[in-house]
């Protein structure tokens, strides 16, 4: 039984798969192959150190955050015969992936993404992604193949049954396809042909203790990349610019004076960005406003022995869960003891203060020193401080904490000379407003990644210690983040030539 439901794409590559195949004892490993002349294929490199792969699947991630707000129609099935021969093991996987993205592309392309099931040989089962396009050359194909060989041989090299089957695969398809996936339902290797910006044949082992999605995922990144940026229909920069931010306003209300704009608006969300995209008048109102703020204060908001009071947890209202879960089981076994290892007591907790902490509704910290005055082109500034009071009631011991202020007043824009300015038009507002960075979009995003680690928190990262809602002395309020204060030196601090060669390593 089946039934059709409508799912987010980022949910369609989550989740178990059912348990590979084992191969039948029918179908017998290839032979092994003669010895390979010295003219003969290509000479595959491992490539693990450099990695393509890993920029592959970041793309594709990028890919999928682009249209997290898309649904699809999904077939979904009842629990699988697991009795399935490995080549309709390798159609359950990999046909579906076609009705993923062809649901995703543009209403305007007539083109499909297809899949073509085939028998390279006895006991070699492979797949073909390809489309012919009338808009776009021919994109590059991604093949799939299965055998029941070893994939490599104990040196790590590549055996000499999947060289075989890499050189027939380039036969059955002369273009040379983007990548060739091997497997055998029990490791996985990625093998990229030879191509004009990589002209070296290269290849990557995977290791996964979920194979079967790993495979999934790979073969879908592998498509994606491949695809012509206006494939998939993504919403123009302009267009995202519509999704509720800012106070809402009505367009045709007057204009503030610069002098009211600069007494109500003291950070990018409290500007109507719709507004801004479409309205000359009110663009060049907000870059006086930025030019002000740049010019009469400055980007180090706070000093050593300044007090600054704190709203607790200003972002707990807002449900921030990351979409994929950070899964600590799958890390090497020497990283998981390195973790073990480096993990430290929380300060909060040690000093006996947490709890208080966490149930706070506000505090008071005190700015014990700066730790960095922030770049030309950050928003952000970081300070070592202590906790003074909670909720009014002082605080005797407090640890030192790391504390990093969000001011999007700083944001670097590029400045418009009189003659751009008076080229402006509707297109090329929007132009000048990317990107457009706001403090909570900012501080959201290190919420979700805090969160998704917080197995490894005190160890390889800091304690997170929550965002909260900071008022400086001067009235200004701005969002920040509290973390553990780790001792040591700065990453441009250059001090790897004093260290020993064993602290070198170790670093």
């Amino acid at each position: 039984m089946s039934s059709l439901a409508m799912r987010h794409p980022r949910q369609i590559f989550s989740g178990p798969r059912p348990p590979p195949p084992v191969w039948p004892q029918h179908i017998e490993p290839l032979p092994k192959p003669a010895p390979v002349s010295p003219s003969s294929p290509l000479q595959w490199t491992n490539t693990q150190d450099d990695s393509q792969l890993s920029g592959i699947l970041q793309v594709f991630q990028e890919g999928l955050r682009s249209v997290h707000k898309r649904k699809i129609f999904w077939m979904m099935k009842e629990p699988v015969n697991l009795n399935l021969l490995p080549n309709e093991y390798l159609d359950l996987l990999l046909k579906p992936l076609t009705n993923v993205f062809n649901q995703l592309r543009r209403c305007s392309l007539e083109e499909t993404l297809q899949y073509n099931a085939y028998k390279l040989e006895e006991s070699v089962f492979g797949a073909v992604f390809s489309s012919e396009s009338s808009v776009f050359h021919s994109l590059r194909s991604i093949m799939v193949l299965a055998l029941p060989n070893s994939l490599f041989e104990t040196e790590g090299n590549v055996s000499p049954s999947v060289l075989r089957v890499l050189s027939r695969a380039l036969e059955y398809d002369p273009m040379a396809p983007f990548a060739i996936i091997v497997t055998n339902f029990r490791d996985i290797a990625v093998f990229f042909p030879p191509s004009r910006d990589n002209p070296q044949p290269s290849f990557e082992r995977v290791s996964s203790t979920q194979l079967s999605l790993a495979l999934q995922v790979i073969s879908a990144a592998c498509i994606y990349t491949t695809m012509p940026g206006l494939w998939i229909d993504i919403a123009d920069p302009g267009y995202e610019f519509l999704l509720p931010q800012g106070p809402v306003q009505n367009p045709d209300e007057p204009m503030l004076s610069d002098d009211g704009l600069l007494a109500t608006h003291h950070r990018h969300s409290d500007f109507d960005i719709p507004t801004l995209l479409r309205n000359k008048a009110r663009a060049l109102q907000f870059f006086r406003w930025h030019d002000h703020i740049q010019h009469r204060h400055t980007k180090l908001v706070a000093k050593p022995n300044d007090v600054l009071q704190a709203v607790s947890n200003a972002f707990d209202s807002i449900p921030l869960r990351p979409l994929y879960h950070f899964d600590f089981a799958e890390l090497p076994e020497d990283t998981i003891k390195h973790i073990t290892e480096t993990k430290r007591p929380s300060a909060l907790q040690a000093s006996g203060i947490m709890e208080r902490f966490m149930r706070s509704k506000s505090f008071l910290v005190e700015i014990q020193d700066v730790i960095s005055a922030g770049s030309k082109r950050g928003i952000c500034t970081v300070y070592c401080c202590k906790i003074i009071s909670i909720d009014n009631k002082p605080v005797a011991l407090s640890p030192n904490l790391c504390l990093k202020l969000f001011d999007d007043r700083f944001q670097d824009f590029h400045e418009c000379t009189q003659e751009e300015v008076s080229k402006w038009n509707g297109e090329s507002l929007a132009c000048w407003f990317r990107p457009f960075i706001t403090t909570e979009s900012l501080i959201t995003n290190e919420i979700l990644a805090y969160n998704k680690l917080q197995q490894v928190q005190g160890s390889v990262i800091p304690w997170f210690y929550g965002a909260h809602r900071f008022t400086l002395p001067d009235g200004i309020v701005l969002d920040g983040l509290l973390m553990e204060y780790i001792e040591g030196q700065a990453i441009d601090a250059h001090i790897e030539p004093a260290l020993s060669h064993e602290r070198q390593i170790k670093l």
